[in-house]
């Protein structure tokens, strides 16, 4: 029994290593719940419910955020984890070795389990020191047994899903596309107003509702008790039960197709295309045309970008304004609800697609050795970095379209008066962020690293750009920050363009002009660092063996 504990907790600390050297996943699982908690905290201004008592706003809003963090680390990055794990060979491996099934599952749920009660830590003690967010004794217990069924329950369903699913980005992609939408049905994101019932109705379904209203009932100082509620841990535990079931069937599964694959088969051999492909040359503009349909072929195989970059703004256009009195509701400026997120979350799936996706993408070419073997190929620097912005513009135009037809459906959103002046700024936008994306590439030398920084950049932004929320008040220096930026420019020019109260042509040349010396200052950069090859692996084996000459690098 010792030993065994010893192997269970040996594998947990591999694991833990693994996620420390994964910046999305301590970004997204342990950064975002707390970030949106410090952001929503500031946008509603914390304000005083129960002076008597000293209860303030982020009393409520703690347990949400918090319960956010479990089912990211436990549901959405265990199983990608385990998918990626599956799809690199590393289960295979470890199958060979003397570990036991048991404890290969058992530590990455460990893992996942320590990652979300870290994340929800670090959202209660700020809002203990920063937001005086109250803890009571009487309700502790209650708050640990049920964040620990919680966190088994969402790991046995990502495991579940995983399983279940062919590739680490539709793994990626599927959990997220799960988890977002729950999260405004089970009220994590519900800011103002009621959802309709039938939103509340979906949410009782799913686990999530259970573990924020359980939590939050512990949380709540005008209720008394110990806080266990039976039937709600009764609704957790049997998903709990479900996916744990489907998830040892999909892993005998997985055995016996490894089994299947290991036996001796026939296959023959393609006869080789000896036919030459091309005698000349292509123009530039063929080399760039192939580059546009290169990156968009690799993106829509991508199920988890396809999701982030399209799926995700379509799906928040359809949920936010619903969750905040409908897409119908008039703000002060005279433009609709609907109309508004429409704008902004065009500009969001365009960020997404030209800042964080096509980078990174490229960045993981580069560190796979494809850049490098491109550079011998005719096609230049200039051609493919403009293949590339290319390629995001077309996937943020379908975007664009996909946005509009969803809000057009559900709100009557029509088609902008100043239409050409909405185009062009949202072209001039997904440039810009292209080739600030670009510009991180350039000075980062690392793909997981890439994403990190444009992840860590874009989504804050996001909240103080009024992209996700709308007049928020925050305090003058962050709102003077914002402007720094052009993601803020991005939204004011396209809500200036979109708007049916336009005056003009509807551009906004003081915005462009911000976008314009920001595009500039990334082209510089790019100008200035872009390689085709990744240094840095080269540098550190150099350092490694001092008394080595190193090698001649030329043409790089």
């Amino acid at each position: 029994m010792r030993r065994d504990g010893g192997i269970l907790l040996r594998q947990v600390r591999h694991e833990l290593a693994s996620l420390r050297r994964n910046p999305v996943t301590l970004i997204l699982s342990i950064g975002f719940p707390l970030l949106f908690f410090i952001l929503i905290a500031a946008l509603v201004g914390n304000e005083t419910l129960d002076s008597r008592n000293g209860v303030r706003l982020a009393q409520f809003l703690a347990p949400g955020f918090a319960s956010f963090g479990v089912v990211m680390a436990t549901f959405s990055f265990l199983a990608f984890g385990f998918a990626v794990a599956r799809s690199t060979g590393v289960l295979k491996r470890q199958n060979g070795t003397p570990l036991q099934p048991w404890a290969l599952l058992g530590g990455r749920i460990g893992a996942a389990l320590i990652l979300g009660l870290t994340a929800t830590v670090l959202v209660i003690a700020t809002g203990v020191v920063f937001y005086d967010v109250q803890l009571f004794a009487r309700t502790l217990p209650a708050v640990i047994v049920t964040l620990v069924i919680s966190a088994a329950t969402f790991s046995a369903l990502g495991l579940a899903v995983a399983v279940l699913l062919p590739t680490p980005q539709a793994t990626l992609a599927v959990t997220n596309g799960i988890v977002i939408p729950l999260s405004f049905f089970s009220d994590i994101f519900l800011f103002s107003g009621s959802p309709p019932a039938w939103m509340s109705t979906i949410g009782w379904l799913f686990p999530l509702k259970h573990l924020v209203n359980l939590f939050g009932d512990a949380l709540n100082p005008h209720l008394t008790g110990n806080g266990f509620q039976l039937d709600h841990l009764a609704a957790i535990l049997a998903w709990g039960v479900a996916g744990a079931l489907v998830a040892a069937w999909g892993l005998r599964r997985e055995r016996d197709r490894a089994t299947a694959a290991a036996r001796p088969s026939r296959r023959r051999t393609p006869a080789a295309d000896a036919t030459p492909r091309r005698t000349t040359s292509p123009s530039v503009l063929a080399l760039v045309g192939s580059q546009i349909g290169h990156a968009n072929t690799v993106l829509w195989r991508n199920s988890s970008s396809v999701f982030f970059a399209v799926v995700f703004p379509v799906l928040l256009v359809a949920i936010i304004p619903t969750v905040n009195g409908g897409g119908d509701v008039v703000m002060s400026d005279g433009q609709t609800l609907g109309a508004f997120f429409a704008a902004t979350m065009a500009v969001y799936g365009a960020a997404v697609t030209a800042y964080v996706n096509m980078p990174q993408g490229l960045a993981e070419a580069r560190d796979l050795g494809v850049l490098k073997r491109v550079h011998g190929s005719p096609l230049p620097t200039v051609a493919m970095l403009v293949g590339r912005v290319a390629a995001a513009l077309v996937v943020a135009l379908l975007t664009l379209a996909a946005i509009y037809t969803v809000a057009g459906f559900m709100y009557g959103v029509g088609i902008p008066p100043a239409w050409p002046a909405m185009l062009l700024t949202f072209v001039a936008a997904t440039i810009c962020f292209a080739v600030l994306g670009l510009a991180v590439m350039s000075l980062i030398r690392s793909a997981e690293a890439v994403i990190g920084v444009a992840l860590g950049t874009l989504l804050p932004l996001c909240f103080i750009s009024d992209v996700f929320v709308n007049g928020a008040a925050f305090p003058p220096w962050l709102d003077h920050i914002s402007w720094f930026f052009p993601l803020r420019h991005a939204t004011g020019a396209m809500t200036t363009a979109t708007s049916t109260n336009v005056v003009g042509s509807g551009l906004s040349w003081d915005h462009l002009g911000a976008m314009l010396a920001w595009t500039l200052v990334g082209l510089i950069v790019v100008a200035w660092r872009f390689s085709w090859v990744n240094l840095e692996p080269s540098r550190r084996r150099r350092s490694a063996k001092p008394g080595v000459a190193p090698l001649a690098q030329g043409g790089v």
